[in-house]
């Protein structure tokens, strides 16, 4: 995935073939982090923060409901992914990036708490099972896909990751 331009309020990509089957598969993993993971406080609940932990929890009900229904339909526009003679044209709005955002960063914190919390910086390794071990490239791709969004919001010219091949 690598940004080509950025034009007012839209940015265009050049994704590889198996880069954009790999974007639109970790899109339909969405949502991916329970709900329990959303926590008004990091202390201890008390009653007076029931009510507002319920309410957090229903506001993010609707989201990951909308998003969903978003999602869907995003996925099913044939028109997004257009031929270019590298790969496949997608044209994004701003918008639609933060979106994705949204989307891609709830399939990769979702994915590490599957995944046990690793933390690389003090040895901590995912915890792999067969129940869980999808989510290792999940968490992975997800990220990757993030990175390439947030460069391209950042102005980050040409800003990609991964070889793009003719046969991608």
């Amino acid at each position: 995935m690598k940004l080509l331009r950025r034009a007012a309020d839209r940015y265009e990509f050049l994704f590889g073939r198996r880069e954009q089957h790999v974007f639109c598969e970790v899109l339909r993993a969405f949502p991916v982090t329970p709900l329990e993971h959303h926590r008004v406080t990091r202390g201890t609940a008390t009653p007076a923060l029931s009510g507002a932990q319920q309410l957090l929890h229903e506001a993010l009900t609707d989201f990951k409901q909308e998003a969903r229904r978003r999602l869907e339909l995003f996925l099913a526009e044939t028109h997004r992914f257009a031929p270019h003679r590298d790969g496949l044209r997608a044209s994004f709005t701003g918008e639609e990036m933060e979106w994705l955002l949204q989307v891609l960063n709830d399939i990769r914190v979702g994915s590490w708490l599957q995944l046990g919390c690793p933390d690389p910086d003090t040895g901590q390794r995912p915890k792999l099972t067969p129940e869980n071990a999808r989510y290792l490239p999940l968490m992975e791709a997800a990220g990757a896909f993030e990175y390439a969004l947030l460069a391209a919001l950042d102005g980050t010219e040409g800003v990609g990751w991964g070889p793009l091949r003719r046969d991608d």
